[in-house]
């Protein structure tokens, strides 16, 4: 690892002697994981890594809400008989129901509209995430789907990762505001400082529990369906190599889950999980297959709509949700890789900026 030492001799104070150190080899005591790292470091620009991922995570989390929007315009009149079936507007007089049930798809398109756009585009994007925040925790019961468990924790993971992209965001807030020469908290600078420090650990803790909302279902899920196949339950008569690989993907996500709860590993457990919903979203929810079929299906992964036949195209159509809502789950999961767990983690909790100075005749840089 190379850095630069400039003094000045006690002879000249005017002068400046610089002396370069130049890149040596790492050393042997440092595991093959470092030299890699080192190796890689030395080869990428790891910055435009860094923005580049920002950048994904970003247009991912925000993914299930355009679509969304999308949906609920191409079909406006099929989303307002939903809002009459799930009982919108019932104790309202007649005339006033339906224009009821008419109107909450326009909300539902401007409000998810209004937040992707204020996300994407930096107008504000604070006040983007707290909209989609907003709309993430009432979706699920606009639906009538809040005994969805599923459905439910995966609202709550996604406005885990919305939690995180807010860190950032007020964060690199508060660090214009600051250099613009703008006021700021009151208080000394030190006490500022940590005032800031404070709330965004808080927010990224409470983002990283958040995220992990929908993984630590999956874990109990697939716990119960494997105690129930030693039992001799419903799935007892598997076969032996699926149980094995059940068993095998119950053991990583529980693992991986704990460790981005306590904050060991978080980034590589984030980034594992983020891989495998992004698989899964393409095996469980194939939109894009089912679309063209001239079959009909059953709505098993809508509640109250489990035995319902449906046509291709509407099957296809609730199927893209979902499919777009895991890919907003992988978003998220993307943002604690992007942005880190924070101060309440075992990874970060004794870490200490390491900040190298550069000495001259007229001073440190």
């Amino acid at each position: 690892i190379s850095s630069r030492l400039w003094c000045a001799p006690s002879s000249s104070p005017m002068s400046s002697l610089k002396v370069q150190l130049t890149q040596a080899a790492p050393p042997p005591s440092i595991s093959f994981v470092e030299r890699y790292k080192v190796a890689v470091e030395a080869r990428i620009n790891l910055k435009h890594v860094h923005r580049r991922l920002q950048a994904f995570a970003r247009v991912l989390i925000v993914g299930t809400f355009m679509d969304d929007a999308l949906r609920v315009m191409c079909d406006y009149r099929g989303q307002a008989a939903t809002m009459k079936s799930v009982g919108w507007g019932v104790s309202l007089p007649p005339g006033s129901q339906a224009a009821v049930q008419s109107l909450m798809p326009s909300v539902f398109i401007a409000t998810q509209t209004i937040g992707v756009l204020l996300i994407l585009t930096r107008l504000a994007p604070q006040a983007g995430c707290l909209v989609l925040v907003a709309w993430a925790g009432v979706h699920p019961f606009m639906y009538a789907q809040q005994k969805n468990l599923e459905f439910l924790l995966e609202s709550v993971t996604i406005i885990g990762g919305l939690l995180i992209l807010l860190t950032s965001e007020r964060a690199i807030a508060t660090r214009e505001r600051l250099l613009s020469g703008g006021g700021g908290v009151l208080g000394t600078p030190a006490e500022q400082k940590e005032a800031q420090a404070n709330e965004k650990n808080q927010l990224l803790f409470a983002g990283r529990l958040m995220l992990c909302a929908v993984f630590v279902y999956y874990s109990v899920k697939m716990s119960i369906e494997r105690v129930q196949a030693l039992l001799g339950g419903p799935i007892n008569h598997e076969d032996p190599i699926h149980a094995l690989f059940a068993l095998f993907v119950l053991l990583l996500l529980v693992s991986g889950t704990g460790l981005i709860i306590v904050g060991i590993k978080s980034r590589w457990c984030a980034m594992g999980l983020a891989l495998v919903m992004g698989c899964a979203a393409l095996y469980k929810h194939p939109w894009f297959i089912t679309m063209w079929s001239s079959n009909s299906f059953k709505l098993d992964f809508v509640v109250g709509y489990e035995d319902v036949q449906v046509d291709a195209w509407l099957y296809s159509d609730h199927q893209r949700y979902f499919f777009f809502q895991q890919l907003s789950t992988v978003g998220a999961l993307l943002q604690l890789v992007a942005h880190g767990p924070g101060q309440f983690s075992v990874d970060e909790a004794d870490a200490e900026s390491i900040t190298i100075t550069s000495i001259t005749s007229k001073g440190a840089d």
